[in-house]
């Protein structure tokens, strides 16, 4: 049996404080800080070279991936970014944050959960996805089932996170 906290790896693709991906990263951040379950590592792949990148993952018991819809997909740079890690996203569970497009960032998500598929990756059924619309100026959502809802995906991805890192310490995942 391991210990708390859960280190939890947010990854952003930048943090430019005029962009909307940043307000939904910081309070998203914000909402993984009020857990007790976790210890965050915010990425920031605009600040981050892709050579650190794999140990970040690797040292992480699960991922959070903040991203746009663009064109009914993810970005380029986070495909990029992905590819770069390969073996230690083996047997990690990730959750998604999308925001954009008249789906709310979903289809992006969707599209992500193949490519985690093929990374034998475990992917959170449960998805954050948002419009602009849905934050205040202050970063705040304005929907008030929000934060149950961070809260609800957040319990489920430390369920996962205890399970797979104590399975990954008992026996390593098979190539």
């Amino acid at each position: 049996m391991t210990v708390h906290p859960l280190r939890l790896a947010l990854l952003t693709r930048n943090v430019d404080a005029a962009r909307f991906g940043t307000l939904v990263t910081h309070w998203f951040a914000r909402e993984v800080e009020r857990s007790d379950e976790f210890k965050l590592d915010l990425i920031d792949l605009s600040a981050v070279p892709l050579t650190e990148l794999p140990r970040r993952i690797e040292d992480a018991d699960a991922v959070v991936i903040v991203t746009a819809e663009y064109n009914h997909a993810y970005p380029g740079d986070l495909k990029v970014a992905i590819d770069a890690v390969r073996r230690p996203w083996y047997a990690k569970p990730i959750a998604f944050v999308v925001y954009g497009g008249r789906s709310g960032g979903l289809r992006a998500a969707e599209q992500l959960r193949l490519v985690f598929a093929e990374l034998h990756a475990a992917t959170i059924r449960d998805s954050l996805g948002f419009h602009e619309d849905d934050f205040t100026l202050a970063g705040e959502p304005t929907d008030s089932t929000t934060p149950a809802a961070a809260s609800a995906l957040l319990r489920q991805l430390a369920w996962w996170s205890r399970c797979l890192r104590d399975a990954r310490a008992d026996t390593p995942y098979p190539e």
